[in-house]
């Protein structure tokens, strides 16, 4: 909910069951240069993380939360402002979607249940849960990120075969699910957990992958972004100006990827994301 003044905030999210959660709080400045610059910068290098394999959200998140907004309200905000690279870096791979095989497009249904259920979770559980678990999600995440060429000299193999079986195709379906419910809620790391599912489907193509990634993460955030504008949680100067720069990033890092040494991006996503994660944990318990 808004304070009186337009651009200083009290989130709902913060709201606990007696006032003591806003003691001793200030209200942030959304209009205050410095948050903004920041937040830009950091959407600008996660929007091309994302484009890449995920993990953007290890940079952006913690930033938003070193800025001063609580994890949930960041959560949203920064869902809602990374929404749009993700729809760039999936628009740049237009042509290869028109040529790809169609069935992959069923894929989409369980993207945009499992990212509303991933959104309403997010908002309908207490949001100290969310903060207890916000440093932990971020260490795994990076993680994730740094498993990621395994998965992708896994997907060159010739040795795993593609299992087109109804029950397969059940199988993994439930897989990106599950995802998608985890993409709602937090998301960070997805598109390694995405390429996997992908790949257990028999999609050898790194480029078409990459391309099918990113049209999932659209639809699993896209829902997430309408309920999240609907509940009225996010931080809205922030989210403008993390959209502009999230979509700069996912679609000159789409367009170009090749031009781009994605060794030293990841190693450079997976260092600040675990170093973010230990940030706020040490924060947490201090």
């Amino acid at each position: 909910m808004y304070s009186a003044g337009a651009t200083r905030y009290i989130f709902r999210a913060d709201l606990a069951t007696d006032s003591a959660a806003l003691q001793g709080r200030p209200l942030i400045d959304a209009t205050d240069p410095f948050l903004l610059v920041a937040a830009f910068g950091a959407a600008l290098l996660a929007g091309a993380g994302n484009a890449v394999a995920g993990g953007g959200t290890n940079l952006s998140f913690p930033i938003l939360i070193w800025l001063g907004i609580p994890p949930v309200a960041a959560n949203a905000t920064n869902g809602v402002g990374l929404w749009p690279g993700s729809a760039g870096a999936a628009w740049s791979y237009r042509t290869a979607l028109r040529e790809a095989d169609r069935h992959w497009w069923w894929f989409a249904v369980p993207s945009l249940v499992g990212g509303g259920i991933g959104a309403w979770l997010l908002l309908a559980l207490p949001p100290t849960w969310f903060g207890a678990m916000a440093p932990w999600l971020v260490i795994v995440a990076s993680g994730m990120v740094a498993a990621e060429p395994v998965v992708r000299r896994w997907l060159r193999s010739p040795g795993h075969e593609a299992h087109r079986g109804k029950g397969w195709l059940v199988l993994t379906m439930s897989v990106q699910f599950v995802i998608s419910v985890y993409g709602g809620y937090f998301g960070a790391g997805m598109g390694i957990l995405m390429l996997t599912s992908l790949g257990l489907m028999g999609m050898h193509d790194l480029h078409e992958a990459n391309a099918w990634k990113n049209v999932l993460a659209v639809a699993i955030k896209g829902v997430a972004v309408l309920y999240f504008v609907v509940a009225g949680v996010l931080v809205w100067p922030v989210a403008i100006v993390m959209a502009i720069g999230s979509t700069l990033g996912g679609y000159a890092t789409g367009t170009f990827i090749q031009q781009f040494d994605q060794r030293k991006l990841r190693w450079v996503v997976v260092a600040m994301g675990v170093g973010m994660g230990l940030v706020l944990l040490l924060r947490g318990n201090g």
